[in-house]
């Protein structure tokens, strides 16, 4: 009988020795995620970039990565008077609608990317939150191609738990103005583009 009940320990303490390895090797495994979005790809430590992130486009101190999504939508554009010529007709970006992946060829949706500018999760630990933000700073680096930015959160338009303090929109293809002028006022016009965006929360 004792021997019985010396076995049986044995093999509870085992057991329980291997499920705190198995523990401590999955929290190795996610201390470089920040957060779990469904996806490996989705949360790195350095993101993917074309090129260098310019400095002007960096966060200030006090910011860090914790996401890149890889997006594919349209830039919006509406036929306008031109403010310093009303007799002529100009295009102005009035919204961006895109989907924005865990994957670079567009696969794991994360995040509904619309007019604000603003970005909503659809899932991952902040699904539903939304974030709202303003551009601070815009960059040329491919000039067939809209501009990189830094945009800062704004946080009274976003939700309370958003965890966005600052995106970077990086790696841009296409989304420039149509190429001819509108024919009247209020015509739209929607331009296919691609990006990554890069997510920032504060430290």
């Amino acid at each position: 009988m004792k021997e019985t009940i010396r076995k049986s320990v044995c093999g509870l303490l085992i057991i329980a020795s291997l499920a705190l390895v198995i523990t401590s090797c999955q929290k190795d495994k996610n201390s470089s995620i920040t957060n779990d979005f469904g996806s490996a790809d989705a949360n790195i430590t350095t993101p993917q970039t074309c090129s260098a992130i310019p400095d002007s486009l960096q966060p200030p101190d006090g910011n860090k990565f914790f996401l890149q999504t890889f997006a594919r939508g349209v830039q919006i554009y509406q036929g306008q008077r031109n403010p310093a010529k009303p007799s002529e007709l100009v295009w102005v970006n009035i919204a961006p609608l895109a989907s924005l992946y865990a994957k670079p060829n567009f696969v794991d949706l994360l995040i509904n990317h619309f007019a604000g500018p603003s970005w909503q999760f659809v899932k991952g630990p902040f699904k539903d939150e939304k974030v709202v933000a303003k551009k601070l700073k815009g960059f040329t680096q491919d000039p067939t191609a809209i501009q990189w930015l830094l945009l800062q959160a704004v946080d009274s338009l976003s939700t309370p738990h958003n965890p966005v303090s600052f995106v970077q929109r990086i790696c841009t293809q296409g989304g420039l103005a149509p190429a001819t002028l509108p024919t009247f006022v209020g015509q739209l016009d929607s331009i296919p583009y691609t990006a990554s965006y890069l997510f920032y929360t504060r430290n």
